[in-house]
């Protein structure tokens, strides 16, 4: 089982980064720009933080440009994405 040390790793990083340069919209507030990778499933509940099957990207260190949030800290260790109020209806 991989750790919270793998999430440092050149190859991470690097598949991180080729993730993300492929899938932008936040599967959170449904904006572009996702700057993260969040594990759906949480490191810290035991998912590897290399299955790129639980990956989903985010907003995170440089918050949503369109909102303003930081999704991903706002998500947390949970495994369900928080609903988010936003000016319009994302989720209909």
């Amino acid at each position: 089982m991989a750790g919270r040390q793998d999430l440092t790793s050149h190859g991470y990083r690097k598949g991180r980064a080729a993730f993300l340069a492929a899938n932008d919209i936040c599967h959170i507030c449904g904006h572009p720009a996702a700057d993260v990778v969040d594990h759906v499933r949480p490191v810290a509940a035991g998912a590897d933080p290399r299955d790129q099957d639980n990956w989903a990207p985010a907003h995170g260190v440089h918050r949503c440009p369109t909102c303003g949030r930081n999704c991903n800290g706002t998500k947390g260790a949970s495994v369900k994405a928080p609903r988010l109020n936003t000016s319009r209806d994302w989720y209909a």
